[in-house]
């Protein structure tokens, strides 16, 4: 059954400016705060829980892929309210980014409390378990969603749309490159010659990181304008069931949750081994930070060029040949067995050319689906299908933390040791090397064969539905 949308409430007759540089760039603060606080859980927040507060991988990892299970319900039920709810005079989505940014800033920092390590391990275990869902699947959910589906609404124009995915790329990569450089100098330690995280100092970094992320938040909503109006009361809105069913049918959206689930595996994954590796592998977790550069400098470099590649050779094209190169790298770093530090993140450099495209790109991806799902239906639930989009994603993450846990009790990790077994370190060595570069061929050979939307696709896509907003605007005049 369909209901009528809401239409939005009358707006003040004051003129918006210009879609222009000051939109860019405070779309880019947004992925900011999303990532000073995804970044830091990613790449600290498992080691964290396993030596401070003393908990088993193979708990962490049940909490990890708990909680993506709560996020079926609680991402696509927030992107279906942003589509329903009618919205204020200051937009359907911004202004939630704003609201939430301090609520999502404190349960960030929650979840590093240091004197839980010495409850009860069912109390801590207990303690864990609520923050992370308090922050991952409530506040960061209200937040990143509703930023996220924004992209749609502060322009119409394809390719100021596109411009706005490469600088929400360009604001991961700076968050990765800070998050990377600064935690690893204050965190660790070096107690008899042993390099060991530090529970106080991982807290106090976790407090600054968190209060960052809300003033990164509202520095977006700040600089950005939503232009692009809500439905209004005439339009017929299919039902949440009528919308499951177009969705499930399109090949597009089916095919890149697949790619994006198997590629945030991989490289979470290697995220969050890679802790285990620098302590355990290389015996000097500082040097973690440098290493972490790999995942977000190429990107960098990459953001000048990355929407001119996309226009002359397609989003698909690139992206799919990217993912191949970052997958051939990975498995020749696991069959060199690199023991240089060194050499191992000059080698990695090279990899993360190709998940960076990937980066840089997938916000484009997701808007092409949402216009074949037009061209195909005539509406767009930009909410609901970034949820989803949202949703895949948190499943990679969360079967790399979960298959994380697992995989270092199977290669031997005891929790709570300040030193591991060789075994145990060459098994660490294997999940963050071998693992994501099969993941990322896996993932290329998805797009390649099964991802419909080429350049081609794409580029009558975005005709067809050009030609039908003139008929509607003729039909108006």
């Amino acid at each position: 059954m369909t209901r009528p949308t809401i239409a939005a409430p009358p707006r003040p007759h004051t003129p918006i400016r210009p879609f222009g540089a000051r939109d860019r760039i405070g779309y880019l603060f947004g992925d900011l705060g999303n990532d000073f606080t995804f970044i830091l859980a990613s790449a600290y927040l498992m080691v964290y829980y396993t030596n401070i507060a003393g908990l088993e991988a193979a708990h962490v990892g049940l909490l990890f892929l708990a909680a993506r299970l709560v996020d079926a319900f609680t991402d696509i039920g927030w992107g279906r309210f942003l589509d329903r709810h009618v919205p204020s005079a200051k937009g359907r989505f911004r202004p939630w980014v704003a609201r939430m940014a301090v609520p999502v800033g404190i349960a960030s920092a929650l979840m590093y409390v240091p004197f839980t390590a010495d409850w009860a391990y069912g109390a801590k275990l207990a303690y864990a378990a609520v923050t992370y869902l308090l922050w991952g699947s409530v506040f960061y959910t209200t937040t990143n969603i509703a930023y996220g589906s924004m992209a749609s609404v502060l322009t119409i124009v394809p390719g100021e749309r596109a411009s706005l995915s490469v600088f929400r790329g360009i604001g991961a990569n700076i968050a990765g490159l800070f998050v990377s450089l600064v935690p690893p100098l204050l965190i660790y330690t070096m107690v008899d010659g042993q390099s060991q995280l530090d529970g106080q100092r991982m807290f106090l970094t976790a407090i600054v990181f968190s209060a960052l992320a809300v003033v990164w938040y509202l520095l977006c909503t700040t600089n950005v304008r939503e232009r692009v109006a809500a439905p209004v009361g005439t339009v017929e809105r299919r039902s949440l069931l009528k919308l499951a069913r177009s969705l499930v049918s399109s090949r597009p959206l089916l095919t890149l949750i697949a790619a994006n689930i198997i590629i945030m595996l991989g490289a979470l994954l290697m995220g969050t081994i890679a802790a285990y590796l620098w302590l355990y592998h290389f015996n000097d977790g500082a040097l973690s930070g440098p290493a972490q550069l790999t995942s977000y400098l190429p990107g960098l470099l990459l953001s000048p060029f990355a929407a001119r590649l996309a226009a002359r050779f397609g989003k698909k094209e690139v992206v799919t040949v990217s993912l191949i190169l970052a997958g051939g790298v990975y498995i020749a770093i696991f069959a060199l067995h690199i023991t240089s530090a060194w050499v191992f993140i000059g080698a990695s450099f090279f990899a993360g050319f190709g998940i960076g495209f990937y980066n840089l790109m997938v916000w484009a991806l997701v808007g092409d689906i949402i216009d074949d799902e037009e061209r195909r239906n005539g509406e767009r639930d930009d909410g609901t299908v970034y949820a989803i989009n949202t949703w895949a994603r948190k499943l990679g993450q969360a079967a790399a933390g979960g298959l994380g846990g697992f995989a270092l009790t199977l290669v031997g990790f005891q929790s709570g040791q300040s030193t591991q077994s060789g075994e145990t370190a060459d098994g660490i060595y294997t999940i963050a090397t071998l693992v994501p570069g099969v993941l990322f061929l896996v993932a290329a050979a998805i797009l390649l064969f099964l991802y419909p939307l080429n350049r081609a696709r794409v580029d009558a896509n975005v005709a067809e539905l050009a030609r039908r907003r003139d008929e509607k605007e003729s039909e108006t005049r």
